[in-house]
């Protein structure tokens, strides 16, 4: 269905677009993050009252527009009259909360890669999969790199019956002891960790047992530097502009 995403994947991935530079999880960000360098960002997908897939990281909308509220709760058309844009600068009012259609092509046309993160509501797991999951099936292109991450194995058990030629990532904060059976049980190629939690030791073990190796959110170059130095694959920053140039050369 889809190019394998690992082919073409940078060792520095945008987060939420360019979070540090512009409003997350917006069309803005995503060319900001482009604009930098970016060949590759990671977003969020959740749903709607009226089962419509969008982009946004939390399961309410206060933190990130002008309204309030859980988006499982609200239409498509309440999500898109808010202002997701002025909370992080004047400079981007009115931006909106982009649909899932819109992100798949905005990043296309851009022509970076996608680490989509299903982000259910609690709860809602399964249907969030099975909604993202069927519209992925639709309007994914053949020459579309995507991996599809989660922290929920149910949900990525779940779209990965769906699109199953679509590689799958594991997310976790702490390492838990029995990490590679939640691997197996996610179906998941990758495994994605918190920066905090990172070991030369783990990386070791989880890329020999087959899997690739994603941590999050580091901003600091020293330690982005460290993490490059142990291998890892990839690393999502908030600052792609200031990670960037310690893979350049």
């Amino acid at each position: 269905m889809t190019a394998p995403f690992f082919e073409t994947m940078p060792r520095i991935i945008g987060h939420r677009g360019a979070k540090g530079l512009a409003p997350e999880n917006t069309l803005a960000s995503f060319k900001v993050a482009a604009n930098a360098g970016a060949k590759s960002i990671e977003i969020d997908v959740t749903v709607t009252r009226d089962n419509n897939a969008i982009i946004h990281h939390d399961s309410n909308v206060t933190r990130c527009t002008n309204g309030q509220g859980p988006i499982l709760l609200k239409s498509l058309e309440q999500v898109r009259a808010l202002d997701a844009g002025s909370w992080f600068s004047a400079q981007y009012t009115g931006e909106k909360i982009p649909t899932l259609s819109e992100a798949l092509l905005s990043v296309k046309q851009l022509g970076m890669s996608l680490n989509l993160e299903v982000k259910p509501t609690k709860g809602w797991q399964v249907p969030t999969a099975e909604l993202v999951g069927r519209q992925l099936q639709k309007e994914l292109q053949e020459d579309f790199p995507i991996l599809l991450s989660s922290f929920s194995i149910e949900a990525l058990a779940t779209i990965g019956k769906i699109v199953p030629n679509v590689p799958l990532g594991y997310l976790t904060e702490a390492i838990p002891p029995d990490w590679e059976k939640r691997m197996q049980d996610a179906g998941a190629a990758s495994f994605h960790c918190q920066g905090e939690f990172v070991t030369k030791d783990i990386v070791l073990a989880v890329q020999k047992a087959g899997f690739k190796f994603l941590v999050y959110t580091v901003n600091d170059p020293e330690y982005a530097k460290q993490l490059l130095n142990w291998n890892v694959d990839a690393i999502i920053t908030d600052y792609p502009d200031i990670l960037l140039p310690l893979c350049e050369g």
